[in-house]
């Protein structure tokens, strides 16, 4: 009875242990091509090819391949309309995971004397360096992504612009399967020595999910006069509209026009979000576009 009250008092603290197992930001890259067609005034088909690392570049984050159409529905010298669509197919790569296990059940620790070490509120602390875990072994899953996007741009003159973007994103996630899951469970042996056995080794599987995200992204833009550089910020925020997520991203960056008909971007961003979708953390990217 002593050793399962012992247990209850023990989940009060495994909040605190989890801490030892969060990553820290990350750092990547993201590489585009991307081509732009004025199919009609005002209509414009653009695609983009687009590459991403993560694990501090040292592994694929996701491959992309989309194409979309906007179209100018309001155009004026100063204040412009669009709407836009289109369609994204990613392959996604989810890195290694470490996690506790679903009842880990670590060992109590103690202090020199034997005695059981409490918290600030009495409850045993766990020793930290005797945890269950598991290692999900990283694997690749497909995504498909749609969207609709209404944007606004105020350009007061030739020098600054302003622009405003709505954008909703319907997300598929396939379902995956044969994901490998390394379970490590701590044991003790008649001396009271703590050991590690050999993980035993489970399959593991994720099911498909429908997700959907409401983008709001202000931009601000500086044409530099006499040098073909536009300057420019951004702040984008995500909202989930059927599940919770808060997704932030900053930006800062630059394009430069070379013969009116080639664009190149060069940006840093932070992002940083609640869910699993992207890593948090640092990203340098690089962007090359042409129009036709």
């Amino acid at each position: 009875m002593k050793k399962h009250l012992l247990a209850i008092l023990l989940m009060a603290s495994i909040p605190s242990v989890a801490q030892d197992f969060e990553v820290n930001d990350d750092f990547g890259l993201d590489i585009s091509l991307g081509a732009e067609k004025e199919l009609l005034p005002g209509l414009d088909l653009d695609i983009e090819g687009n590459l991403r690392t993560q694990e501090n570049s040292q592994r694929i984050e996701r491959y992309l391949i989309g194409a979309s159409l906007s179209y100018k529905f309001l155009n004026t010298k100063k204040f412009d309309m669009k709407v836009s669509g289109g369609y994204e197919f990613m392959w996604n790569q989810k890195m290694e995971e470490t996690k506790l296990a679903k009842n880990p059940y670590p060992f109590l620790a103690m202090d020199s004397d034997g005695e059981l070490i409490l918290d600030n509120q009495g409850n045993p602390m766990a020793d930290k360096n005797y945890c269950d875990y598991n290692i999900n072994e990283r694997y690749w899953r497909n995504r498909h992504r749609a969207s609709l996007g209404l944007s606004a741009e105020y350009s007061p003159n030739k020098r600054w612009s302003f622009q405003l973007k709505e954008t909703v994103q319907y997300n598929h996630y396939c379902s995956g399967d044969s994901i490998n899951q390394y379970e490590y469970r701590w044991d003790e042996n008649d001396d009271g020595d703590k050991y590690l056995p050999a993980p035993d080794i489970d399959k593991k599987s994720v099911d498909s999910k429908n997700r959907v995200v409401l983008r709001s992204k202000f931009t601000v833009e500086y044409n530099i006069k006499g040098i073909p550089l536009n300057p420019f910020a951004a702040i984008d925020y995500g909202c989930g509209l059927n599940y919770t997520a808060n997704k932030w991203k900053y930006t800062i960056g630059a394009d430069y026009t070379i013969q009116k008909k080639h664009k190149l971007t060069l940006y840093y961003r932070f992002q940083t979000e609640d869910d699993d979708d992207e890593p948090n953390g640092h990203m340098l990217g690089l962007g090359y576009k042409i129009k036709f």
